[in-house]
C-alpha cells in the first residue's frame, strides 16, 4: 500500500470538504482577468453544481451512492489538471519515464484521488467556504480560501493555471502545507527503494481496494 501521512491524508479529506461547502464570499481581486475568466468564479460555479447533486431528492438515498459519486467525480475531473498534478507529483522521475509509462501513471494517479476519497462527500455537514481573494498573473493564479466548521478556521489556497482558455488547478495548500509535494515525498520514497515498477505495483494493488480504507 502507499504510505498516506497523517498531513496528507488531512489535505484530501479537507478537499473533498472544501468541494462541497456552501460559499460566502469576501473578495478582493488581483489581475486584469475578465469577468468570465476569473477562477475564483469558475471554483464557485463547480461548487455550486456539486451541491446540486448532493441536495437533489432523486439522488438520495444509499441506493443512488454510486451514480452520485461517479456525477460529483465528473465535475472534479473537470476542475483539476491531473496529468500535471500527476507530473509534479513524480519530480524529476517523471522525466525518466517513457510516453506510454507517463500515461499509465496519469490514470493510476486520477484515480488513487478520486477512488479513495470520493466516499468522504457523504460526511459533508454545512461547512462553508470563505472566499478572500485571487491573484491572477498572465495565465497563473492564486486562489485564497478558508473553511469555516463551527469556530475552526482553515486557510486553504489554490494554484492554478489556464490551459485551453480554462482555469485547472494543479495544486492546493492547506495550512501551507502542498498536496503535491506530500505526495512527491511519499512517491519519491517508494522509486528510490523500489523504482517507478514499484510504485505502480503498489497503486495498482491499492486500487483493488473499492474506496481504501483510510
Amino acid at each position: 500500500m502507499v504510505v498516506m501521512r497523517k498531513s496528507m491524508l488531512q489535505s484530501i479529506i479537507l478537499l473533498v470538504v472544501l468541494l462541497l461547502t456552501v460559499s460566502v464570499f469576501t473578495i478582493a481581486t488581483g489581475g486584469s482577468a475578465s469577468a468570465t475568466e476569473k477562477p475564483m468564479d469558475q471554483l464557485q460555479v463547480a461548487v455550486d453544481d456539486i451541491l446540486k447533486i448532493l441536495q437533489s431528492a432523486e439522488l438520495k438515498g444509499p441506493e443512488k451512492k454510486d451514480e452520485r459519486h461517479q456525477l460529483v467525480l465528473n465535475i472534479v475531473a473537470d476542475m483539476f489538471d491531473f496529468r500535471e498534478m500527476a507530473r509534479s507529483s513524480l519530480g524529476q522521475s517523471w522525466n525518466t519515464l517513457t510516453p506510454e509509462e507517463k500515461d499509465t501513471f496519469v490514470g493510476l494517479f486520477t484515480t488513487l484521488v478520486e477512488q479513495r476519497y470520493i466516499g468522504k462527500i457523504d460526511s459533508y455537514n454545512n461547512q462553508k467556504v470563505v472566499y478572500k481573494k485571487q491573484l491572477v498573473k498572465g495565465d497563473k493564479a492564486m486562489v485564497y480560501t478558508a473553511i469555516i466548521d463551527k469556530d475552526l478556521e482553515i486557510p486553504i489556497v489554490y494554484r492554478l493555471a489556464k490551459n485551453k482558455g480554462k482555469w485547472l488547478i494543479n495544486d492546493l495548500k492547506i495550512e501551507n502545507v502542498s498536496l503535491i509535494v506530500n505526495y512527491r515525498r511519499d512517491f519519491d520514497s517508494i522509486i528510490r527503494k523500489e523504482q517507478f515498477a514499484g510504485l505502480v505495483e503498489k497503486i495498482s494493488k491499492q486500487l483493488e481496494k473499492p474506496e481504501a480504507s483510510n
